[in-house]
C-alpha cells in the first residue's frame, strides 16, 4: 500500500518526526484509486510484508468465498504489488484464475486483464486463458448448455477471445512465462462449444460463427498445437500418470462436447466440415476413454478435474466437487 501513496503521504508514515500527525485525532485518511478510504498509520521503512505469505493469504481467503466484496479486493491488491515493484510469480496468476472460475468470478480476472499494465495480470500469462476457458466450459456444462448461464459463459468467452487478439496482435516474441492462447485448441474448442450450443438452442441464428470456430478448432487440433496447454510431466510414476491423463481429459472433453453440439446443426452435419468433425470425434472419444480408464485407476479416490468434467458432460457419477454450483454474480 505505501507504494500507492503520494510522496507527501509516504513521508507522513515513514518519518518519525511526522508520526504525531497520524497519531493525533482525527489522523490522516486517504482515498485510494478504488475509492477505498485508508487511515494512515506510522510505519518503519524497512518493515515490508512477506510477499509469499501475502500471496498465500489472499489465495486462501478467496478460495473459500464467492463474496463480491472479497473478490473485489483482488484488483487493488495486484495493483499495489505492481506499484511496489514486487514480481508476482506466474503460478499465482494461474491459481487465482482457477479459483475465480470455480467461484464464478471470471469477470474479476477479466477486469484485471483489461488493466494489465496496472495489475500485471495478462491473458498471455501461462495458464490464465486456459483456466478462464475451462471455467466457462464448466459454467455452461453445469447448466446443460442452456439459459442464462450459457449466455453469460458465451459473452465472457467472446470477450476473452477479443482481448487475446488485442493483447497479442503484432507480438513477435513471447516472454518465457507467456503463451499465445489464440493458437490453443482448448480455447477454440470452448468458443465452438458455446457458439454451437447457442445455435442449437435458438439463442443465436449465426450458424456460420459455430462453423468458423469449428474449422479453426479442427485446424489447431490436427496441427497438434499445444499452445496454452499444460506441459506434460516427466517421469512415469503414479503422480505423473495422473497429471498427464487429467490434462488429456481437460483438453479433449471440451473438444468432444463442441463437436457433438456442432453436429446437431444439420447444415454443418451434412457438409464436408461435418465429415471432418465426425472423424475427429471418433479419434477424440477413443483417446478420452483410454485416459478416463487410466485416471480412474490412479485417482486414489481423490477428485480430479478431468473426471469431474467427464461426469458433467456424460451424466455419470458426480463427486462433491463436480456438483458444487458455480458462484453466482
Amino acid at each position: 500500500m505505501p507504494a500507492a501513496l503520494q510522496d507527501h503521504h509516504r513521508a507522513l508514515i515513514y518519518k518519525p518526526s511526522r508520526h504525531q500527525t497520524l497519531i493525533n485525532e482525527p489522523g490522516v485518511t486517504v482515498t485510494m484509486s478504488n475509492d477505498e478510504e485508508i487511515k494512515l498509520e506510522p510505519m518503519n521503512f524497512y518493515d515490508k510484508p512477506n510477499k509469499k505469505k501475502s500471496l498465500r493469504a489472499i489465495l486462501d481467503i478467496l478460495s473459500n468465498t464467492n463474496s463480491d466484496a472479497a473478490w473485489k479486493n483482488l484488483p487493488p491488491f495486484l495493483t499495489g504489488m505492481v506499484l511496489a515493484k514486487e514480481t508476482i510469480p506466474t503460478f499465482f496468476f494461474e491459481k487465482i484464475t482457477r479459483k475465480a472460475s470455480e467461484m464464478g468470478k471470471e469477470r474479476i480476472i477479466i477486469l484485471c486483464a483489461e488493466k494489465a499494465d496496472e495489475t500485471g495480470l495478462r491473458l498471455s500469462k501461462k495458464g490464465v486463458a486456459r483456466e478462464l476457458m475451462l471455467g466457462l466450459h464448466t459454467r455452461a456444462a453445469l447448466a446443460d448448455f442452456k439459459g442464462d448461464e450459457l449466455e453469460l459463459a458465451s459473452r465472457r468467452a467472446e470477450r476473452v477471445a477479443r482481448m487475446l487478439e488485442d493483447e497479442l496482435h503484432g507480438a513477435t516474441k513471447l516472454k518465457e512465462d507467456e503463451v499465445d492462447s489464440r493458437k490453443s485448441p482448448l480455447v477454440a474448442s470452448v468458443l465452438t462449444e458455446l457458439a454451437a450450443a447457442k445455435a442449437v438452442n435458438g439463442l443465436d441464428s449465426d450458424v456460420a460463427k459455430a462453423a468458423n470456430y469449428a474449422t479453426k478448432m479442427l485446424h489447431l487440433a490436427s496441427a497438434g498445437s499445444h499452445a496454452g496447454s499444460v506441459k506434460p510431466p516427466t517421469g512415469t510414476g503414479k503422480i505423473e500418470t495422473r497429471t498427464l491423463e487429467n490434462t488429456v481429459l481437460e483438453d479433449l472433453l471440451p473438444l468432444q462436447s463442441a463437436i457433438k453440439l456442432t453436429l446437431e446443426l444439420d447444415s454443418i452435419k451434412k457438409s464436408s466440415l461435418g465429415k471432418q468433425l465426425t472423424a475427429q470425434l471418433k479419434r477424440a472419444t477413443s483417446t478420452i476413454e483410454q485416459s478416463l480408464k487410466i485416471l480412474r485407476e490412479n485417482a486414489d479416490g481423490q477428485p480430479r478435474r478431468g473426471l469431474e468434467m467427464y461426469d458433467q458432460l456424460h451424466g455419470t457419477q458426480y463427486n462433491e466437487v463436480a456438483t458444487a454450483p458455480a458462484g453466482k454474480e
